[in-house]
């Protein structure tokens, strides 16, 4: 159905427009509560210059955790970090307003989102989703096949909001920036654009399973927040359902987000947002990171690597369940009255047992090794490498030129300085598997890297090189080196196959010279 049949049938009128109008008037006269989150004790928060994110991007000439953690300052300025993880981290709502329009501007614009939809073949349900929130109902009106822009703005015209999913593929800029947070995080960071027209809302109350961080980039929004509605819905692990407003109560927060401010909000805080009250269009992108990403998810990990340790060195684990357990449990067998059977105190004794001796059999390096590649290595971006990087990569090797000859300079590596290209793109990890000629198990270093993820979150096959035992050593250094460099001729003592290693990392693009390569030439 086009948004010209759908308007028609559902008879949008200028009639609703109106009462849409006479609603925000209404909510006009209802003061916004303002909290002491919103200004931190200070009234004028410092503007950064225009190009301060280009200057945060240069720190990752020197270490990338570090870049990642000035990105978290800068959305959160002028709060520290020490005291957002205090007071806010998975706690508490964070209000940032600035009184700076420009902000946030190098991450996005109107006019790029038309771009985007102009110049790229974008599918309904996979790159854009048109909403809508009326009478406490929410619909999803996505056609089938591609977002044209004429479509897509007539939905808008008619007080559709609009949702860019996965940004990071058409926007160099949200790319860069999600690519350099999650250096800090250790975690998949995503992102959603979300273009609201006035009068209008496009989602029903709900709240997520991460941490949201929104910044309003153009236009003005009126946001409401909520306390999760119990102890089981705080911090969970997914979303919601769409609530009616009857079932979450009074928000915490009622306030206006202008361009340039800022929006911090826990995973399980209920939230909305609507143009209803700013007589204006609304631009935002919601940032998000820490997706099952908890104690628990990690312990399922533990516990499951615990039991497969536990199985190969514990007899007790493979002994078999006693003759007739059914009968020492169960729905039926809970209902009889006290005490339980011999039988069933032995086994509630022994299973306890296998439990409290499970511990003894955790390997924690393992674990996070293992959860480290499930969680975020094989769902995160690959890093976004700058132009004054490339020039000291592989990138900057060898050259085809407009004879049909290629440059004659090879790069010499011996005299180089190098470190690994990221903090947090790569895992080394020692893997147990199956020798099909021996039959026996057999460990393998290998060397996971993220740099050939595409930039389509989650799924990806992570990409790994074959160390082989007695170099293992050498790479263990240049993770323990990082952020410094270190001489290749110091890395490898005229051990030619320390050489072959390190050419192996830098030509698939792992590793960074201190210097220029071209000048490194013979």
């Amino acid at each position: 159905m086009s948004a010209f049949e759908y308007y028609a049938k559902n008879s949008i009128t200028e009639d609703r427009v109106n009462r849409k109008r006479k609603n925000k008037k209404k909510l006009k006269k209802t003061p916004v509560k303002i909290t002491k989150t919103e200004n931190n004790g200070n009234e004028n928060p410092k503007k950064p210059r225009s190009h301060t994110l280009n200057n945060i991007y240069n720190l990752n000439l020197k270490d990338s955790f570090k870049t990642g953690q000035k990105l978290l300052e800068w959305l959160i300025h002028p709060m520290s970090i020490d005291d957002f993880m205090r007071n806010h981290w998975e706690k508490d709502i964070l209000h940032v307003p600035r009184n700076g329009s420009n902000y946030f501007s190098q991450l996005f614009s109107l006019t790029e989102l038309d771009n985007i939809l102009r110049e790229n073949n974008l599918q309904y349900g996979t790159n854009v989703d048109i909403t809508s929130y009326t009478d406490n109902v929410r619909e999803t009106h996505n056609p089938v096949g591609r977002a044209h822009p004429h479509v897509v703005w007539d939905y808008y015209n008619n007080g559709c909001s609009v949702r860019l999913l996965n940004p990071q593929l058409f926007a160099p800029e949200i790319y860069k920036f999600m690519a350099n947070l999650q250096e800090y995080f250790g975690s998949l960071v995503g992102c959603n654009v979300y273009l609201t027209p006035p009068f209008s809302q496009g989602f029903a109350p709900h709240y997520d399973d991460i941490e949201a961080f929104v910044v309003q980039v153009d236009g003005e929004k009126h946001w409401r927040v909520y306390k999760p509605r119990s102890e089981f819905e705080t911090l969970p692990r997914t979303s919601s359902r769409n609530f009616h407003p009857d079932e979450i109560g009074e928000p915490i927060l009622d306030v206006i987000l202008r361009p340039g401010d800022f929006l911090y909000m826990p995973r399980g805080y209920i939230h909305q947002a609507d143009t209803l009250y700013t007589e204006t269009h609304s631009l935002h992108l919601t940032f998000s990171s820490y997706q099952q990403n908890s104690m628990y998810d990690f312990l399922q990990v533990v516990v499951n690597n615990s039991l497969n340790n536990a199985a190969k060195n514990d007899i007790s684990y493979r002994s078999g369940l006693p003759v007739g357990y059914q009968n020492f449990g169960g729905l039926c067998e809970s209902e009889k009255s006290l005490p339980r059977t011999v039988q069933r105190q032995q086994f509630e004794n022994q299973i306890n047992q296998l439990i409290r001796n499970l511990k003894n059999h955790i390997d924690l390096d393992h674990a996070i090794d293992m959860f480290s590649l499930k969680n975020y290595y094989t769902n995160s971006l690959p890093p976004s490498i700058c132009n004054v990087e490339l020039l000291r990569t592989v990138a900057n090797g060898t050259k085809m030129l407009p004879n049909g000859k290629t440059t004659r300079e090879e790069v010499n590596l011996e005299i180089a300085e190098v470190k690994l290209i990221r903090r947090n793109c790569f895992r080394l990890v020692e893997e147990s598997m199956l020798d099909e000629e021996t039959d026996q198990m057999t460990t393998e270093l290998r060397l996971y890297y993220n740099l050939d993820n595409s930039k389509q979150l989650h799924g990806n096959e992570c990409q790994f090189v074959v160390i082989p035992d007695e170099m293992g050593l050498f790479v263990k250094k240049l993770f323990n080196v990082y952020p410094l460099f270190t001489k290749v001729s110091d890395l490898c003592n005229d051990n030619e196959q320390v050489m072959q290693l390190v050419n192996d990392l830098w030509e698939r693009g792992l590793l960074i010279t201190s210097k220029d390569i071209t000048t490194l030439s013979n």
